[in-house]
């Protein structure tokens, strides 16, 4: 007779627990201990052979008076013995527990860390006196929980690589999309051009033929007259007659006079448009980069000189103000020189010049292909940057030129003195801002000037009342007059709202949030630079240029 946990074999020996190996072969033995990690009973000669096994050395196992009765031998009340390996000292087992730290580990890891601890227990024993369910619950449920929301996390992931998927073939889709319409583009630009050289060829060609046929023609003539001369010298009449229409047909000729041999040279011609590749080159990939929002100030990285003075500039230059194109070429504004000047975003060195009649104040970009020029004689120069500075239209305004920008298609431009102008593109006045509503001059003495970065106001420079920002019509957003700005000169902005004010006595560079805060010097008087002027900003690249006489001083910051 056997009960659960006990059986009794052929002869009716009863035991109260059995070997476990020995009941799988059908043998009965019975058990002398317990192995906590195997979960199995065990007797005499089966213990032996367990502990003849090196990899089962660390295993625990229980005596058997522990085991408990014949009567309470469910799984659920065998020995509590803790079964899980310490990671650190894998022989041992985690049978240690440190209220103080709430953390388990094995009696090894106690030894070393847990020295100082006061509130330390086994586990075993820690657990038979130390009520478990609620603790088990609050766990089952946490983990539930946990569960959930990884279960929950694992399909957001699973969605979210799905939807990278889908995002990757559709983009791949629109940059190949692009490259076939930048594709036809140039097909298009391409066959234009051929269409254009074959058009032009073949004129010329037509033209040549014709020349051609003409030529043939006359020395057919000339050549039978000569010969009709030669045949008729015995008879003077006819030869007479053969003189005249000789002189007739070389009279001709001298009146028609003698075909160009330079037609070829003077009408046809072909010229890179180098931008088209420069613009090419100057981008990373198809796609549009964003511009990275800078807040707070900006740190010089390495400054770089460049000698902007040409062979034929009679004075030391005095640039007053600068612009940056489309391309990334810097135009500057030389006073002193007379003459606007062109330069390389790449090289830094005046790659073209124009002179202008007087002496140039400010300039502004218009369009990507042309800038306006403010003029000490109240004329406004618009030119051409397309291949190299062209002179195209001149405006002449009612107003001393100083600063001069463009807002929503309108020019605005500031006089030497205390007003603010707007006019339309062909010269009609619009606005004269001057005052503030308290009929007080807003301006003191008005240097240079610039357009925000949304669009929507501007910032005036004064040589004595610091950066003044307006809008178009008249009212004071902001104004900075602090110790920083003893004379102030040129203004600039990094398309971020930043704002840059270049300062001629203090000899720095200062920078103002999209607010008018003080943000600190970018450029100090640690720099080196003596006579600071014009100041622009290449959002592209990331540089701070600044004028200082002969010198284009280029900051890399960041």
């Amino acid at each position: 007779m056997a009960t659960k946990g006990s059986t009794t074999d052929a002869s009716d020996e009863l035991f109260d627990f059995t070997c476990s190996p020995c009941n799988k072969k059908d043998r009965k033995s019975e058990a002398v201990k317990y192995c906590v990690d195997c979960q199995e009973y065990l007797c005499v000669p089966c213990v032996e052979s367990h502990n003849s096994f090196s990899v089962l050395a660390g295993h625990t196992l229980v005596e058997r008076s522990k085991f408990g009765n014949a009567s309470r031998t469910d799984k659920k009340d065998l020995p509590s013995v803790p079964t899980e390996r310490c990671k650190v000292h894998s022989l041992k087992l985690v049978d240690m527990y440190c209220a103080d730290h709430d953390s388990v580990g094995c009696h090894v890891c106690f030894t070393i860390n847990h020295k100082p601890c006061q509130d330390i227990h086994y586990i075993p024993e820690y657990v038979e006196t130390t009520k478990q369910m609620e603790n088990i619950r609050k766990i089952n449920d946490e983990m539930d929980k946990s569960i959930s929301e990884m279960d929950n996390l694992m399909k957001k992931k699973q969605k979210d690589i799905e939807d990278n998927r889908k995002t990757k073939a559709t983009f791949l889709k629109e940059i190949k999309a692009f490259r076939t319409e930048i594709n036809e583009a140039l097909d298009r630009l391409e066959q234009a051009s051929v269409a254009e050289v074959e058009g032009k060829c073949s004129k010329l060609d037509r033209e040549f033929r014709e020349e051609l046929k003409n030529i043939q023609d006359t020395l057919d003539k000339l050549t039978t007259c000569k010969a009709e001369m030669e045949s008729s010298q015995r008879n003077p009449s006819q030869q007479f007659v053969m003189i005249k229409i000789s002189e007739n047909i070389i009279s001709d000729m001298k009146k028609a006079g003698l075909p160009s041999t330079d037609k070829l040279k003077g009408s046809l011609s072909f010229e890179r448009n180098s931008e088209i590749l420069r613009f090419l080159r100057n981008h990373e990939s198809l796609a549009k980069k964003p511009v990275p929002i800078k807040h707070g100030l900006y740190e010089v990285q390495s400054m770089q000189s460049y000698n902007v003075k040409l062979n034929d500039d009679v004075n030391t230059c005095d640039i007053w103000s600068s612009c940056i194109l489309d391309s990334g070429d810097i135009i500057l504004a030389d006073r002193s020189n007379k003459k606007i000047k062109l330069i390389d975003c790449e090289t830094y060195k005046v790659r073209n010049s124009m002179t202008v009649s007087t002496s140039p104040r400010s300039v502004c970009k218009i369009s990507s292909v042309e800038v306006a020029v403010s003029l000490i004689n109240q004329t406004v120069q618009f030119v051409s940057t397309k291949k190299q500075l062209m002179p195209t239209r001149l405006l002449k305004v009612d107003c001393d030129c100083r600063g001069i920008t463009v807002i929503d298609d309108q020019l605005v431009i500031s006089e030497d003195g205390k007003k603010v102008y707007i006019y339309t593109m062909n010269g009609n006045r619009l606005k004269v801002i001057e005052n503030e509503q308290s009929d007080s001059n807003i301006f003191s003495y008005i240097r240079e000037i610039s357009v925000s970065d949304d669009g929507k106001l501007v910032h005036v420079v004064d040589s004595n009342r610091g950066l003044i920002n307006i809008d178009r019509d008249g009212n004071v957003i902001w104004r900075y007059s602090g110790q920083e700005l003893k004379n102030p000169w040129g203004v600039c902005t990094d398309g971020n709202g930043n704002v840059f004010v270049s300062d001629l006595s203090s000899k720095n560079v200062v920078q103002l949030g999209p607010d008018g805060k003080f943000l600190g010097e970018v450029v100090s008087k640690a720099h080196g630079l003596n006579c600071l002027r014009a100041v622009s900003f290449d959002r592209k690249n990331c540089k701070l240029l600044v004028t200082d006489g002969n010198k284009l001083h280029v900051f890399r910051v960041q």
